[in-house]
């Protein structure tokens, strides 16, 4: 295994900015997303953390998971006044969801990894794995590889009612529908020497868990094993109960968080970049979880009441502060408030964020400092593209470049190849003839035209049925060819499915469990052992 750096456009003009360092968004964040650990280490120790009560959840957490001892180590490890973490969180996909969970991973256990070098402190790394969220739909499936080049959508269907309504966290889990969905998946696997193995780790980490934050949770350690990562569940009773100080302080300074986001949205807005995020002077920004309705996201109405969305209830400030007292659990942050919630909670050294996270963070510095807070520097995660031998030997037969095809794909050498062998003289040929058919059948719709209404739409009719057959004879000139050149097509099917799949980035399509299967459990891991410069984005790992 070899892994080397790539240099691929940014996701769009906001990431790309703040990549180059321009002035237009750098001064929407509080740190340089490279530079500034000491000073981001100075600023931290100036400020007061709940480590004990943390660490004793995490602890009972990461236990409750199966945790491997290195990460109770790194959870201990928490309690020393001068440590930090590296953080960064994704929804509980299914068997770990695309390959950018991944990324993010071993992005966060990198960045940690170095800083801890050099600073001399501790410095843990942290997965918040968003169980608060409602999406069931986001999280449920994958896309899997098919024989021609294309993929198909396996998703779970669960009998669950709450599903869509309820936090993934509070979803009990349809074991009977995921051991058939996990089958489903691994019959579209060709079969390997890991097969088995995968197989069975997948069904012990099946049974073992009772709900899908516990499966991601189990199969995230079974894939860093040694390497410390510590989770968390946002969405978990006992975590949410050490929020409630938090929760008071945003209820509090609801007008003036809204208030600053919607500002910081205009200057965004004004200077033309993409807005990740819509916001309103009314928005509560938190989620009030119902028993029966579900997740209700909340705002303030003109009395000054936290109203639903729909009008499903209402509270008073009041009330809603002694909902944050009792039973914090029935709150939630919305994509506003859940980044200052994850700074008030953890000594973060470093936020690592995905191209979209970064376009939302934008328009959050103001109200971090509302809360008497900063945002941390804010990392862009690394992406990785895996290219196997066989793939690298069709680009470089076809005289390609892999920046080429992770970019562009290969559907206009498709193109041009087609061409080059025949497939636009197919078309001018049947094309041609179809007009000299019009042509010569002209008499016959004149003369038709002279005879009444009916014949005339018989000749109509009759000329369409002639070139119906030869729009016929056309498909089954390209049937052929397509049949004559088939090697050379399924050899363009590949790359295009290995390296562009769908038309984007491997990591947004593909699930690691494709890897694993061709080159075992352990495969994952070791990617762990390169040393990422976090300035260089993008690596292709053959």
């Amino acid at each position: 295994m070899q892994i080397n750096s790539l240099t691929l456009p940014a996701a769009n003009r906001l990431v790309a900015d703040y990549k180059n360092e321009e002035d237009n968004i750098t001064n929407l964040f509080d740190y340089h997303p490279y530079k500034d650990f000491h000073k981001r280490l100075q600023d931290l120790s100036e400020r007061d953390f709940n480590r004990n009560e943390l660490t004793n959840v995490l602890h009972t957490l990461n236990k409750q998971w199966g945790a491997p001892e290195e990460t109770l180590k790194q959870i201990e490890r928490l309690n020393d006044e001068k440590s930090t973490v590296v953080i960064g969180g994704q929804q509980a996909g299914l068997l770990t969801g695309p390959i950018y969970t991944i990324n993010k991973i071993i992005t966060i256990l990198e960045l940690a990894k170095q800083q801890e070098k050099v600073l001399g402190k501790p410095v843990i790394p942290v997965f918040w794995i968003a169980g608060e969220d409602h999406d069931f739909e986001e999280i449920n499936h994958i896309h899997c590889p098919t024989e021609d080049g294309d993929f198909q959508k396996l998703k779970l269907h669960t009998k669950s009612i709450d599903a869509g309504k309820k936090a993934v966290s509070e979803l009990e889990m349809d074991k009977k529908e995921l051991s058939k969905w996990i089958e489903a998946v691994f019959e579209t696997l060709p079969e390997t020497a890991h097969t088995k193995d995968i197989y069975m780790l997948i069904q012990d980490v099946e049974h073992k868990a009772s709900n899908y934050i516990d499966f991601f949770a189990r199969l995230i350690f079974e894939l860093f094993p040694k390497q410390g990562i510590v989770l968390v569940d946002s969405g978990n009773s006992a975590f949410r109960k050490l929020e409630t100080d938090c929760f008071l302080k945003l209820i509090q300074k609801q007008s003036q968080i809204s208030e600053s986001v919607v500002k910081t949205l205009k200057v965004l807005e004004e200077r033309e970049y993409p807005l990740a995020i819509e916001a309103a002077k009314s928005d509560g920004n938190l989620f009030y979880h119902d028993d029966i309705q579900g997740r209700i996201l909340l705002r303030v109405d003109e009395n000054g009441d936290w109203v639903g969305k729909q009008q499903e209830m209402s509270f008073t400030e009041k009330e809603l502060k002694d909902i944050a007292r009792n039973t914090p659990w029935k709150l939630s942050n919305n994509v506003v408030t859940r980044p200052i919630m994850q700074e008030y909670m953890f000594p973060t050294l470093a936020f690592i964020a995905g191209p979209g996270e970064i376009a939302y963070w934008a328009a959050l510095k103001s109200s971090f400092h509302v809360m008497n807070m900063q945002i941390p520097p804010v990392v862009p995660r690394v992406s990785l593209t895996f290219l196997d031998t066989a793939t690298k030997k069709l680009v470089t037969k076809y005289q390609l470049t892999t920046k080429d095809v992770i970019l562009n794909g290969v559907q206009s050498k498709v193109k041009d190849y087609m061409e080059m062998n025949g497939s636009q003289e197919i078309d001018q040929i049947t094309e041609d003839v179809a007009e000299k058919i019009k042509e010569v059948h002209q008499p016959i719709r004149d003369m038709a035209a002279n005879m009444g209404d009916d014949i005339q739409a018989l000749s109509k009719k009759n000329l369409a049925y002639l070139l119906e057959n030869i729009q016929f004879m056309n498909k089954r000139f390209h049937k052929e060819f397509e049949k004559k050149h088939s090697k050379v097509l399924s050899e363009f099917n590949q790359m295009e499915q290995i390296l562009h799949p769908h038309g984007g980035l491997q990591e947004r399509v593909w699930n690691p469990l494709f890897l694993l299967n061709h080159y075992g459990i352990e495969f994952i891991s070791q990617l762990t052992s390169f040393s990422l410069d976090m300035e260089k984005g993008h690596w292709v790992v053959e």
